[in-house]
């Protein structure tokens, strides 16, 4: 087995990173992490990690740009004091520091992994800084043994960097399930629900001021900048409603297995970053056996489409969503549900990568 350095930034919601890390400790190897955090500070820590077992936290504050810095220092100082095989980056930045150690620390690593997260044409909103961006990825695409990307557009944009096809992997953001539950309901097409970041980017707000007049019941799990607003709508619109606030993966997971419903993914059509993304909420929707109801941006909406697993919108009418929604056929929903789960579960998506 492999002595593996896994370095990444997480959010408060768990993502790929931490499966990854989970998929990785499974297999039986040897795990060493490094988990910065992502955006929200308010009193989050750098955690390290010795396979499951926390063995440092350093408190953190936001200190903007700088802090990506200051984590780069803080992996670079962890990666020299340690042996390791592999080292695999869950972005451009986090794998400088892999690159970095080798080639200039002459640190012994066999590979070097960037194990890409969404891209994105407007990181920062800042010209200079988004240039930066680009030169940073560029340099990582050159100097990786592997790179991962989450979709095939997001592939096609990098060997346009200057990525070598034969270094290259497209390996989709998957899902796990602790109890794998498939079976049949009754899925009612006025029920909906949202799970994850709410945020004016994300486009819930914009979503459900369209549906209203179609919703019988709407819950919400999640957290973000935008939450208190959709809440306040929801409200003032008098339909039944719902929420949870910052809730943990396990109960999300479990809540969409008993919801009998449709799952929302509004990733709007302006945002640059979604044409590329891998939407991880779209595969725990299927999986839990809730039809979705997303956006025509996203390149899984393609799939979503030709195996009827949801329903898609080029822009938001509701006219034509509500026709969709009266013609979409949720019999044997579940069977579809198990059939998407079984080719975008963590233990098949990354049985591709080879360390």
């Amino acid at each position: 087995m492999k002595k593996i350095f896994l370095n990444y930034h997480s959010s408060m919601i768990p993502g790929p990173a931490h499966y990854l890390e989970s998929y990785l400790l499974k297999k039986g190897n040897e795990v060493l992490s490094v988990s910065h955090p992502l955006d929200n500070y308010d009193g989050r820590t750098t955690v390290y990690r010795e396979g499951d077992e926390v063995i440092k936290e350093t408190g953190r504050k936001n200190i903007g740009i700088l802090n990506l810095f200051y984590d780069f220092y803080l992996s670079l100082r962890f990666l020299l004091r340690t042996e390791t095989n592999v080292f695999i980056g869950a972005n451009n930045f986090d794998t400088v520091t892999g690159i970095v150690a080798r080639k200039f620390f002459k640190k012994k690593i066999e590979r070097v992994i960037y194990f890409a997260s969404d891209y994105s044409e407007n990181r920062f909103g800042n010209r200079v800084l988004d240039w930066i961006y680009f030169q940073i990825e560029k340099y990582v695409l050159k100097n990786s043994d592997l790179v991962i990307s989450n979709t095939k557009r997001a592939e096609e944009k990098r060997i346009s960097f200057g990525l070598d096809k034969k270094k290259s992997l497209v390996i989709p953001n998957g899902v796990h399930l602790d109890k794998e539950i498939f079976e049949e309901k009754e899925i009612d097409e006025g029920s909906f629900i949202y799970v994850g970041n709410v945020t004016s980017e994300h486009g819930l707000y914009d979503l459900l001021e369209i549906l209203h007049p179609i919703i019988k019941k709407f819950v919400l799990i999640g957290s973000g900048d935008d939450w208190d607003r959709v809440v306040e709508l929801c409200k003032e619109k008098k339909f039944n409603f719902e929420s949870f606030y910052k809730k943990d993966h396990e109960f999300t997971i479990a809540y969409l297995q008993k919801f009998s419903g449709i799952g929302l993914a509004p990733y709007n059509t302006e945002s640059k970053w979604t044409y590329y993304c891998s939407p991880l909420k779209i595969s725990e929707y299927i999986s839990c056996g809730v039809p979705v109801l997303m956006s025509s941006v996203p390149e899984i909406a393609d799939l979503v489409e030709k195996e009827n697993y949801g329903i898609t919108y080029n822009k938001l009418d509701l006219s034509e969503i509500d026709n969709k929604l009266q013609d979409f056929d949720v019999r044997d929903y579940h069977k579809r549900a198990e059939k998407f789960y079984s080719g975008f579960k963590h233990e098949v998506l990354y049985s591709r990568l080879v360390l």
